[in-house]
């Protein structure tokens, strides 16, 4: 009983995963959870220790790779807010400028005689020429380069992200190596792990998820 509470705190843990790596957790979870029940009946103080032992670590790693995700997402949507900010002036410019050619449209439309119904219209047509054209600049100008940035932006997102996949992955996958082979009565051992890519620092991404895997206890005699 204490062996499936723990699985079911596992599952619950990893259901906050992205969806690029659920998979692969809910599969080496599942692998697990076989391999404990075939040796429940002959080996359950074992599979408790095991347990005690890994899912620790295994929820450890959850929810250091969830905080790294969520941070790849709060820097993306924190460059994101900076870029309409900067933009923030021109934008202003551009809905007064066109709020301007708008309200002579309007007077025009309020005239009652044809006679300056239709001149106001012509000088307001010519006026509005020049305004066009420069709101027509300034939006095709800043439609470029916010176009960039957000690219940018959301490649330093996947980027970040990858990374931080990449390095659970490892950790998570030598953990359950080494719990799959302590249900099979290999003893405990402390998982080799490779290091997560050092820290990357890109226009304010800084990307940092350590793959150092705790030492285990050593169990005690009888196990």
């Amino acid at each position: 009983m204490w062996i499936l509470s723990v699985l079911i705190v596992a599952i619950a843990s990893n259901g906050a995963l992205s969806m690029n790596i659920a998979p692969l957790v809910e599969r080496n979870l599942a692998n697990t959870i076989l391999k404990s029940s075939r040796s429940m009946e002959t080996n359950s103080p074992r599979n408790v220790q095991c347990f005690s032992v890994y899912l620790p670590q295994i929820n450890e790693a959850t929810n250091k790779y969830e905080a790294a995700y969520t941070q790849c997402l709060d820097t993306a949507s924190n460059a994101t807010k900076a870029v309409e900010d900067e933009v923030a002036g021109d934008r202003a410019t551009v809905t007064q400028q066109a709020g301007g050619i708008c309200a002579l449209y309007q007077s025009c439309s309020q005239k009652e005689s044809s006679l300056d119904f239709f001149e106001c219209y012509n000088e307001s047509a010519g006026s509005a020429v020049t305004t066009s054209y420069d709101i027509q600049t300034l939006s095709k100008n800043r439609w470029q380069y916010v176009n960039s940035r957000y690219q940018v932006i959301a490649y330093q997102q996947q980027n970040c992200t990858d990374t931080c996949a990449d390095a659970y992955v490892k950790e998570t996958t030598a953990l359950y190596a080494a719990l799959d082979a302590c249900l099979a009565g290999g003893g405990f051992v402390t998982p080799s792990t490779t290091s997560a890519p050092a820290p990357e620092t890109t226009e304010g991404y800084t990307t940092e998820f350590s793959t150092t895997t705790p030492e285990i206890p050593t169990p005690p005699p009888g196990f």
